[in-house]
């Protein structure tokens, strides 16, 4: 009698068991889609602020609707980036070819002056290939290290180059923006009637753990724009609050966006000297590391209730796994999955007082 129960029970264990594998293949086939998916909601998530802030203005026809000002805040972001794309990047490419043509000759008198520092303060030898009797020369630097660099933002563009249609991110955000309330409807159409009540406490928990995200990046991103525009005003290079600003934003895109800010602060100061814009890239260098290190876990932890270790390990493996892609959204997604598993985890009961101090 007790064996059918049993069979029972293996059969529907095996049963959930293949389906949660067969639900784990078909989210890593649709990773992609996951990740454009991903994108969109913190894009809406961050401009969510200014959406509100402009719903709230009043107009002789009374507040602006809320697709209205999600309208306004994605057409002024297309033309910001449009406006990048025309005036920004065309400046960028003939900055970075002035570069080019320039650095042998640059870096040849600045790793001279560095050797003839070494050698008369007897650390020659820790110059090592710099040094010698045959030290490698500028063209063999710049051929190795830009040998890798391009190895390296090959690798990074190979994994987002995947996400398709990046175009559709604003377009999705608009429609998170606008009409949140009816996105979430439609998604639940999808539930079953006795499964969505939970489906809603899932969709808060993941809302909470998104805008905990935002904040605890935004926090993040000041930080670092601010310390770095200080440290380069004080080293003498130009335009230190843009460099500031894009270090900023940079700072949202792991690996990709430390070589975007490098790029920045060497251009703007190797216009000036070569060696302005070697110390500018080590004091960015140095902030960079510090604020990683020190700053990013404790501030993402305590916005996201996540601890250094979590912070540091998830961005690890969502690098390891999707690369740039997965390293941004690393963060939202280990904050997202616990607080739904905290969500549904069970309360703990709490404390009876003793029987002596409810007398008393």
């Amino acid at each position: 009698m007790t064996s059918e129960p049993a069979e029972r029970s293996s059969a529907r264990a095996a049963i959930i068991g293949v389906g949660l594998l067969i639900a784990a293949w078909m989210l890593w086939s649709l990773r992609s889609v996951l990740l454009l998916v991903g994108f969109a909601a913190l894009l809406a998530f961050a401009l969510d602020p200014l959406v509100a802030m402009i719903e709230r203005v009043r107009t002789p026809w009374g507040r602006v609707r809320r697709a209205v000002a999600a309208a306004v805040v994605m057409v002024c972001l297309v033309a910001a980036g449009g406006w990048v794309l025309i005036s920004v990047l065309p400046r960028l490419a003939s900055e970075l070819a002035h570069f080019v043509e320039g650095a042998p000759a640059s870096l040849d008198r600045l790793l001279l002056g560095v050797r003839v520092f070494a050698v008369e303060r007897g650390m020659g030898a820790w110059l090592g290939p710099l040094g010698g009797d045959s030290p490698m020369d500028a063209a063999e630097i710049l051929r190795r290290s830009g040998g890798a660099l391009m190895s390296t933002v090959g690798t990074i563009f190979g994994s987002i180059g995947h996400l398709i249609g990046l175009a559709l991110v604003p377009m999705l955000a608009f429609y998170l923006l606008a009409e949140r309330e009816a996105v979430e409807v439609s998604a639940l159409g999808f539930v079953p009637e006795e499964a969505r009540p939970r489906a809603q406490q899932v969709i808060q928990a993941i809302d909470r753990a998104l805008r905990s995200y935002v904040r605890g990046q935004a926090v993040v991103c000041a930080t670092m724009g601010i310390l770095v525009a200080i440290l380069l005003a004080l080293l003498g290079l130009p335009v230190p609050a843009l460099l500031g600003t894009v270090v900023a934003l940079a700072e949202v895109i792991p690996i990709l966006g430390f070589w975007t800010a490098s790029l920045a602060v060497v251009l703007a100061g190797w216009g000036a000297r070569p060696e302005l814009a070697l110390y500018g890239w080590l004091a960015y260098l140095i902030v960079n590391q510090v604020v990683n290190l020190l700053v990013t876990p404790r501030v993402m932890g305590r916005h996201m209730k996540l601890h250094p270790f979590v912070v540091t390990v998830s961005i690890l493996a969502g690098g390891a796994l999707l690369g740039a892609a997965g390293a941004v959204l690393a963060l939202p997604l280990a904050a997202t999955v616990q607080s739904v598993v905290s969500e549904f985890a069970p309360r703990r009961p709490a404390e009876v007082a003793p029987v002596d101090a409810m007398e008393s």
